[in-house]
Formats: structure tokens, sequence, C-alpha cells
């Protein structure tokens, strides 16, 4: 197919329409639920996984390709030894694996499944290694793919060379062990820029959910992992593209964050915790990767770009402004309000807006999480640097894919917005995006 300029989602054209294409009524005539079609979870995920495959994989497709972290070889080398030693699956172990990561390094292990084959590619590590399987997958059933083409209802007739992919998280929030969304810098695109390629044949055959794979985590990847399920599950329940299965999740989720997520960081060897927090980043996996990404998602991932802070960072720290600036549209936020303890009886759309903006940045302070851009500790960014790229992060966000999903219309004057009262996460501030 023809080489794209632009990702489909950066069109004008697209822009103007997709917002009544993804109402409510939409969803009564395209809505299709992708997930994992089995899921290991509990002690014992690994082998019971590996006693899966040793009938899943015929005697002549025993060939899998691990995708792993660098800092997290040990595991691949791990998983390796007990396929060959339990089931003679053979492996071969890829882990060159970066941030955000870049088309070249994909290729590499492009190259690596061209040699050996592959019938199955399994995943091992948080977002970057996920996305890095996903992309390999792509690229190595179709090389000359134009992935700035695929749209999230293209059916592309994967696995055809791969029988599956697997994936096993070794974090608490990105999702993607359950998402049909990947993503990459396209370094063919002058300035390279990140691409978000969705497509449901992405969605993992297979999730493992081995809570001794999070243990490890230090506090503050918990932390920003954990509000990374957050926004997945309170940002995309405010999406009108939402449905009564992605809700169920995303309104499990958000109660369980509250719950777990404090808990997992004050204790470091609470396994129960862990185990919780594991499946609430599932279940919101669940249910944002059939919705979309919330427009906090849309100005975190700019703001990441920018500045190269932690994903989960950049996009809870946007989620009281989006939840703001969308409810003005939307009664959705009424039942987070609900999760967060506020009474809604009796009470004006305002009011009860206001009172889940103070809960939710108040629990924001009790875990330890900056409240505002101004509270980011290990990436100071000062307001003069802010304002400096303010122009360049709007136009970033604009462009990126969640903004097609937004309960309100949002442009660059209102992603500029948005990003000025997220500075501080003022209430006041917060509730004029709501009031204009």
């Amino acid at each position: 197919m023809p080489k794209e300029d632009i990702a489909w989602y950066e069109k004008e054209e697209v822009k103007n329409l997709f917002i009544k294409a993804s109402s409510n009524a939409m969803r009564g005539y395209h809505c299709v639920i992708a997930a994992p079609k089995l899921t290991f979870t509990g002690t014992n995920s690994l082998i019971d996984f590996i006693n899966y495959l040793g009938v899943y994989l015929a005697d002549d497709e025993r060939r899998v390709l691990l995708v792993v972290d660098k800092d997290l070889r040990k595991l691949g080398d791990m998983v390796a030894e007990k396929l060959l030693a339990m089931k003679q699956i053979h492996s071969r172990i890829f882990d060159h694996v970066l941030p955000d990561p870049p088309k070249p390094t994909i290729m590499e292990g492009v190259a690596l499944c061209n040699e050996f084959k592959p019938r199955l590619i399994i995943g091992i590590g948080g977002g970057s290694a996920l996305d890095t399987m996903k992309m390999i997958f792509v690229l190595y059933e179709m090389p000359n793919i134009d992935l700035n083409a695929v749209m999230a209802a293209s059916w592309l007739g994967l696995r055809k060379k791969v029988k599956a992919i697997a994936a096993i998280p070794t974090t608490s929030g990105t999702g993607s062990e359950t998402t049909f969304i990947a993503v990459m810098t396209d370094t063919d695109r002058d300035p390279p820029r990140k691409t978000a390629v969705v497509c449901y044949e992405l969605a993992p055959d297979f999730a493992v959910l081995n809570p001794d794979f999070v243990k490890s985590m230090p506090p503050s990847l918990v932390l920003g992992t954990g509000f990374d399920a957050l926004a997945h599950a309170a940002g995309s329940y405010m999406l009108t593209m939402s449905h009564d299965f992605t809700d169920m999740a995303m309104l499990k989720a958000v109660e369980m964050i509250l719950k777990w997520l404090p808990r997992s960081l004050k204790y470091v060897k609470d396994m129960e915790a862990k185990e919780k927090m594991q499946m609430a980043a599932f279940i919101a996996g669940v249910g944002f990767g059939n919705v979309s990404g919330g427009i906090e998602h849309g100005i975190g991932h700019s703001l990441g770009a920018l500045f190269h802070v932690h994903h989960g960072v950049c996009v809870g720290v946007y989620l009281p402004a989006a939840i703001a600036f969308q409810a003005k549209v939307t009664n959705r936020f009424i039942p987070l309000a609900q999760l967060f303890g506020v009474l809604v009886d009796g009470k004006s759309r305002e009011a009860i807006l206001k009172e889940l903006l103070v809960a939710l940045l108040q629990f924001m302070e009790a875990t330890g999480f900056p409240v505002g851009i101004q509270g980011i500790t290990n990436r100071a960014i000062t307001r003069e640097e802010y304002l400096e790229k303010i122009d360049t992060l709007v136009e970033l966000s604009e462009n990126d894919f969640t903004t097609l999903s937004a309960a309100r219309r949002v442009d660059r004057s209102q992603y500029r917005r948005i990003a000025l009262a997220a500075y501080d996460n003022k209430v006041d501030g917060l509730m004029e995006l709501y009031h204009t």
C-alpha cells in the first residue's frame, strides 16, 4: 500500500468526524470486544501456561521468541529454561528493548524472526517490551505494511507466520497485556514521531499474571504504574465511547486501585496488595483497551516526549484536568465521584465535580504522587520551561490518537487551557475548565 505522510488519526477530516462516529449510537452498529483468549493468574500461572503450550504447539512448532527488557534478562532466561525443560520448546531471546521503541530496534527483532522463524512470540516486561513484541510481530508478518494507515477497525490477516503472541507483564499499570494497541517511534518521519498502531489483531492471545514477576518493583514504579492504571480506568470511563462491558471493568478497576495502591506502596512485601494491583491493571486494560485512552493520555504522551518523564506520572498528573474539562458535556464523572466517597444525592453537578476533584487531588497527595506538573521531582519542570514548550506540547497533543475519542471536542486552544491548569492543579483553576 502507498506510504502515508501522516498517521490516519492526524488528518483533519478524520478529527471532524470521529467524535460523532464514536458516540453511543455507533456502539449499536460496531463494537468489537478484544481481550486475551486465555489469562493465567496466580503463583502457578507460568507453569500452567507452559503446560498449555505443550499441547498448543505441535512438535514442529516449538520455537518461541522471548522479547524482554535488558535489565530483566534473567527472567527471560528463566522462562526459556522452563520452556525447554518442561516441554522441549526452544527459545531465542531479544533484549534490545528501548523506551518508545524506535523502528530500527524493532527491525532487529524482525531480522531474528526471519532467521529463527518462531511460532510464538512472548513479551516479558513493562509497556515498552510488550509494545516491542507487538511491533516485531506485525512487521515480521507484514514487512511492507504502512503502519500510519492501520486504523482501529483494520483486519490485516496476521498469524500466518506466528501462531500466537503472549504477554507477561512485570509492572502493574500499562494494561498492554490485554490491549490491541502498540506505540513505536516512527524514525521514517522527519522529525521522528510516536505512532500509535491500533489493530484488533494486536491483542495478545495469552496473558500471564504472575505476582512473582511484579514483586520487586521499586515504590516509584509501583506509584507511576498505579496511576497509569487509574488514568486508564477513570480517564477512559469519561469517554462516550464506553459501553456496558467497559464500564463494568473500569469502575471495578478504580475501586480496586483506590483500595490497594496505598497498601502496595506502604507495605513493600505485601504480596496480596501486589496481586490485587496486578489484576486491577489488567481489568483497567480490558476496559480502556476496548474504548480508547482519554485525553489525559494524549497530553501525557506529549509531556513525556518533551520532558522524558515516566509515562504513568505524565498521564496521572493530567487526569484531574481531563475529568474537569469533559464534565461539562457528560455526567459520567458522577459514578467516579461515588467511588471516591462523594455523596451525590441532592447536590448540583458543579458541587459533585468539585468534591471529586478535591478527593482525587487528596488521593494523589496521600500516595506521594505529584499533585501538578510543578510537583514532579525526578525531572523538575519550571513554569518558564513549561511555558517555553507549551506550543509544541499542545500541537503534539492535538495530533495524538486519543484526541479523537474525547467526550468534548478538544483543539489546541483547549489543550493549552488544560496544560496551564495542570501545572498547579488547583481546584479553582480546574473548575474553570468545566465552566468555559
